[in-house]
């Protein structure tokens, strides 16, 4: 294995200063589209956190603790109380500190896990920094990037587990990891009780698989019961402004909340026509996330526990929608993106592979290292475009009829284009003065979160996901007099949504207006 020594004269490098400056690298390059897109924020799920904050509720009930991804918000939720800075802005350093926190961990797996040594693991912690994959991720996932940060740490004392400290961390981030998002507590527990499930049927199972057994059990404990939960919830009530119109087509398959029939599916990113839509879509995101250095990978390739299991299960998660496209694993484009994390691993020691033959002496028959450098620097080259789409999202128009819904998967824009955004607040604080108890805002799922953001709780709001007639009934229903609806004046060919011809326009804010139903008089915009 490729393992070459460090050496800075004068400078004594320890893995404390290497975490800190691996945290940092990150956390900057995570920091540069947060800039570019200054003061508004990046992604399609930064609203909803955004909520989160000023909604100042960590767990609405006791049973969240088991059900819910919570451990962000006990954290951003005390930050936004204390400091009652603008929450977009809180964002905009939460987000790259959970990037710099996933470098640090892809190289302290490197180092305790791989044995690599610090160079190579800072490599790894680079490599993965600039990869479109990666970014995506942190974009606007911000629990599963919390998670996954969380879940490196937790991997890396997997083998330390024969000791107090090792054992004690590793039970310690199993069970944060658990708390922080639910892809990660499936990965570690597949992870984990593969391992153990594998070294039993070697005749392996030792002391060390013992306290790695019992490690694990408190956060198994509680995934347990989070499922038990989730099947068979305890009801209660929390009050709120928001009605549900009841139009989403879930797609859900038999009943389970983690399998989806992608042949039926509707959302706002899954919606395919057929199998051949889903199947086009599926070899494309792989081929733009991962080609660019496929090869490397698998001349990479190195067998260890955790990582062979790790790559198994996001390989299933990827692709089971092609095998199984009516009961598959939900948001397959979810867990390739997540494959960045073994395919960097592999990728580094194959890189590293190519150079220590060179520096050896010996050569390639069919690679080079011209070949090796030619690939990190074209996936270096497509995560700093990556980077740089706030600014390209500005003049992009993707209004233009697509093939393929691959553009979805890397949302940038807040659910609405980067020239509309200012617009749609400047129409919420619109609404939130001329509505009264007697009239609802019906908001499609890219208003809804700018509607709870700008509208004071008094005023109702009713969302939909594609029928806005369903959602106009639905208000009514209700005894609502004034039905209140914000869109593009001029079609945009986003989310597939048009105005109702009952509704009139009652007021303009460049690309967007408010309309009301049956035009009712009000003030000026």
């Amino acid at each position: 294995m490729f393992n070459p020594s460090i050496s800075l004269s004068g400078i004594k490098l320890t893995d404390g200063k290497m975490l800190i400056a691996c945290l940092s690298i990150g956390f900057f390059i995570r920091l540069v589209p947060e800039l570019l897109a200054f003061p508004l924020p990046i992604g399609f799920d930064t609203i909803y956190y955004a909520n989160v904050m000023k909604n100042g509720v960590i767990l609405s009930h006791w049973s969240g603790f088991f059900t819910s991804s919570w451990l962000l918000n006990a954290f951003i939720v005390p930050l936004y109380s204390v400091s009652q800075v603008d929450p977009f802005l809180l964002l905009k350093v939460v987000a790259p500190g959970l990037f710099g926190l996933n470098v640090a961990g892809v190289y302290w797996f490197g180092r305790k896990t791989l044995g690599w040594n610090m160079r190579m693991s800072v490599l790894a912690g680079v490599f993965f920094a600039l990869q479109l994959a990666s970014l995506r991720i942190s974009w606007d996932l911000l629990r599963n990037t919390l998670g996954l940060g969380i879940l490196l740490f937790a991997f890396s004392y997997v083998k330390d587990v024969d000791s107090k400290r090792g054992f004690a961390l590793f039970t310690v981030f199993s069970l944060l990891s658990v708390f922080a998002h639910e892809y990660a507590a499936v990965t570690l527990l597949v992870v984990v009780l593969g391992l153990l499930v594998w070294r039993s049927l070697k005749l392996l199972f030792n002391k060390e698989c013992k306290r790695l057994a019992l490690g694990v059990l408190p956060a198994l404990s509680v995934f347990i019961v989070g499922l038990y939960f989730r099947f068979y919830p305890i009801r209660y009530v929390v009050p709120s402004n928001v009605i549900g119109a009841g139009d989403t087509v879930s797609g859900k398959a038999g009943g389970m909340f983690f399998l989806v029939n992608y042949l039926k599916i509707q959302s706002s990113v899954d919606s395919y026509a057929n199998y051949a839509g889903l199947a086009l879509n599926v070899g494309l995101l792989f081929g733009v996330l991962f080609l660019p250095y496929l090869v490397l990978v698998v001349k990479g390739y190195f067998r260890n526990g955790v990582l062979n299991w790790w790559t198994g299960l996001l390989l299933v998660g990827a692709f089971s929608s092609l095998v199984i496209p009516f009961y598959a694993l939900q948001y397959w484009h979810r867990w390739m993106f997540m494959l960045v994390y073994p395919f960097t691993f592999f990728a580094v020691n194959g890189f590293g592979r190519v150079w220590g033959k060179i520096q050896g002496g010996g050569s390639s028959r069919w690679f080079s290292t011209k070949k090796s450098a030619f690939m990190v620097l074209l996936t270096f080259g497509l995560g700093i475009a990556f980077l740089a789409t706030p600014i390209t999202m500005v003049y992009a128009s993707t209004s233009v009829p697509s093939a393929t819904n691959t553009y979805l998967y890397f949302s940038t824009s807040p659910t609405v284009p980067y020239e509309d955004a200012e617009d749609v607040v400047a129409a919420m604080k619109w609404l939130d003065s001329n509505m009264d108890v007697s009239s609802s805002a019906v908001l499609q799922n890219a208003f809804f979160e700018w509607g709870r953001l700008y509208l004071d709780e008094s005023h109702s709001i009713v969302s939909f996901t594609s029928d806005v007639d369903v959602a106009v009934n639905m208000s009514f229903s209700r005894g609502f007099d004034n039905v209140f609806f914000v869109w593009w004046n001029e079609p945009i060919g986003w989310y597939g949504v048009t105005v109702p011809e009952y509704f009139e326009s009652v007021a303009d804010f460049g690309r967007i207006s408010v309309y009301s139903y049956g035009g009712a008089s009000f003030g000026g915009s």
